[in-house]
Order: C-alpha cells, then structure tokens, then sequence
C-alpha cells in the first residue's frame, strides 16, 4: 500500500482533555493541505491481544456486557498490554488464561488490524490459540459476568450472517483466520 511522504494534515495544537488507565482523549488543531484549519478528536489506547482459541473442532469466545452499548456481546478473547506483559505474545497468553482459564500449548501470530481509524490509534494483534488445556479463569472485577461459550466456525458464520456476532475486532480476526486457511 502507498504511503504519503508529506502528511496531507499538520498537527497545529495538540492538546489533552481527558485520560484514564485505559485511554487519553485528545483535541487537535490541524491545517489541512489546501490551508484549511479544522480539528480532530483523537483517542490513544495501547495495544492489545485478541486470541482466537480453536481445539480443531469448537472456537471458545466470551459474553460479556458493555457498557458503552448496553448490550452483551460475543467476542474472542482480548485484551490490552500491560506493564506486566514482557510483549504482546505474553499478553495473548496471560488474556487467554485469565478470561477463559485456557492455555494454549502453541499460539501464534497471525495478524494485525486497527480498531477505529478514524479517531483512534489503536492496534490490536490477532493470536491463534490451539493444543487448549482446561482451567479456571482468572476475572477481574469488571468482567465478572463474562461467560465462556464454544461454537463450531460453522455457526459462527451463522452468528455474523444473523448479525448476532457485531464486535469489529472479533470479526476482523476471523476474516484474517479464514484468509489465510486456518479456520
């Protein structure tokens, strides 16, 4: 894919108005290429994990309600890099472990994808968990309604045709597992 040499926006002001553990939310002030002024929210997360667990027969995702949306969902496993985490290879690991109570003898990389491109710098890299040991899942306190749930791939295209399945990032691993003959 072609990359600019000259960004088409120049930052002018950049300038904090909000921030917790998770995230820092940011307003801009940009110049466009046609000398326009204008402004951006940006939000800034870290990176993430999203494990998709496959025995070879079922994929194993968590429900779990949002509050954002007010609505449960269904997702792979995932979550955000953590100080505690020597990589992002430790933290699919760790995330596995903790949400569900697996762990996967091998796990691999498979892919990356942004989140929200329009207003977030967010990546999430996509994991591959197979060879699963049965555990007890470690929750913190706010997934303490997360439900583990097994499907087989063939019902979870179900699910997506159906739009039940609607969590980008667990259907952006999906499409990068299906691309590349792993699912």
């Amino acid at each position: 894919m072609p990359q600019n040499k000259e960004a088409p926006v120049k930052q002018l002001t950049h300038e904090l108005k909000y921030e917790n553990r998770w995230m820092k939310v940011y307003e801009d002030k940009i110049e466009r290429s046609g000398g326009k002024e204008g402004l951006y929210g940006v939000v800034e997360k870290g990176e993430f994990a999203l494990i998709v667990p496959f025995d070879g027969k079922n994929l194993y995702l968590v429900e779990q309600y949002r509050y954002p949306l007010k609505v449960n969902t269904l997702e792979f496993p995932q979550g955000m890099l953590e100080a505690k985490d020597s990589d992002i290879k430790e933290n699919a690991l760790r995330e596995l472990k903790e949400e569900t109570g697996l762990t996967a003898a091998s796990i691999q990389k498979v892919g990356t994808f942004f989140t929200a491109v329009g207003f977030s710098d967010q990546t999430g890299h996509v994991f591959i968990a197979t060879d699963l040991t049965k555990g007890q899942p470690h929750l913190d306190e706010e997934e303490s309604d997360l439900k583990v749930r097994t499907i087989t791939p063939g019902d979870f295209e179900t699910l997506v045709r159906t739009n039940i399945i609607k969590d980008s990032g667990t259907l952006s691993a999906y499409g990068i597992l299906k691309a590349k003959g792993l699912l």
